[in-house]
């Protein structure tokens, strides 16, 4: 019978109380290749965890200090608005661009004297018969002006004009004779009528021209705007609304007729805005030229 227990003490080591390091570790050592063996590779190494560097803690973002908080006093002057970010530094700010004002085109003031033309074109209005009277003179800065101003009642000692006209005296004058040279004849021999009143629909007025903005000829008291004829059987005869044949005809007649004592004629048929009125100006032309429509 065989002693086991004798065997067992002899070959087994001393039991130490030490604890073992790491190093004191005995490592295995590779197999020996053996004939037949597959080529492999081998893995790569375990990384201990300890020898991994561990990542820097990321820094958080730094809280401002109680005096960053307020601005040099420097900085605030200069600050802009809330809301307002301001030109990038280096850069111009952006222009803003200014309407230009509207030209002041305020006429000079008259002379105190009444020049000799005006004076002598109001003895002319005088013995035709024309009643008027005289008005200050009319400026504005849009360009509008009318010098020495008349405010004309009649157009004859029997036919009166209303509302009253205000017109410069050449315009007035002209208006005065084509009165007795032409529109007083023709009523009476197309209408076997007289004239008893007539009614215009504009005389000075600072405005431009429709649709444009070069002035009217009525913001230089340059032109009257015909618009109807009390005759003495009573008849209303108006401009754009001929009631008879013989209507039409006068008011063609006297159409036909302006173009040459005025420089530019216009009425029903031209356009639009002078659908109900004739147009009878003394604008400036070549000698001889009229614009007539």
């Amino acid at each position: 019978m065989l002693v086991l227990p004798a065997l067992c003490a002899a070959s087994a080591p001393a039991w130490s109380a030490e604890p073992i390091s790491r190093a004191d570790l005995v490592k295995p050592q590779p197999r020996p290749a053996q004939p037949g063996d597959a080529e492999r590779v081998e893995p790569e190494a375990a990384i201990d965890p300890e020898d991994v560097p561990k990542p820097e803690p990321r820094p958080e973002n730094p809280k401002p200090r109680d005096t960053d908080t307020a601005a040099p006093a420097a900085l605030e002057k200069d600050a802009p608005p809330s809301g307002d970010a301001g030109p990038a530094p280096g850069t111009e700010p952006p222009k803003v661009e200014e309407k230009p004002a509207a030209p002041d085109l305020m006429p000079p003031p008259r002379p105190a004297e009444m020049p000799a033309d005006e004076k002598a074109c109001r003895m002319r209005l005088t013995a035709l018969g024309v009643r008027f009277e005289e008005r200050s003179q009319l400026a504005d800065k849009a360009g509008c002006s009318v010098p020495w101003p008349i405010a004309v009642s009649t157009l004859s000692a029997t036919i009166p004009l209303e509302p009253d006209a205000v017109l410069n005296c050449a315009t007035a004058e002209a208006m005065a004779k084509f009165t007795a040279e032409t529109i007083a004849p023709a009523a009476r021999v197309i209408l076997n009528a007289t004239i008893e009143k007539v009614r215009h629909d504009s005389a000075y007025v600072c405005r431009a021209r429709n649709g444009t903005k070069k002035l009217s000829e009525h913001a230089f008291g340059n032109a009257i705007d015909f618009g109807a004829f009390a005759l003495s059987d009573k008849r209303v005869v108006t401009v754009g609304s001929a009631a008879s044949r013989a209507e039409g005809e006068f008011l063609l007649a006297l159409r036909l007729a302006a173009c040459g004592p005025f420089t530019t004629v216009l009425g029903p048929g031209s356009d639009a805005d002078h659908a109900s009125h004739f147009h009878f100006d003394l604008a400036k032309r070549r000698p001889g030229s009229a614009f007539c429509q």
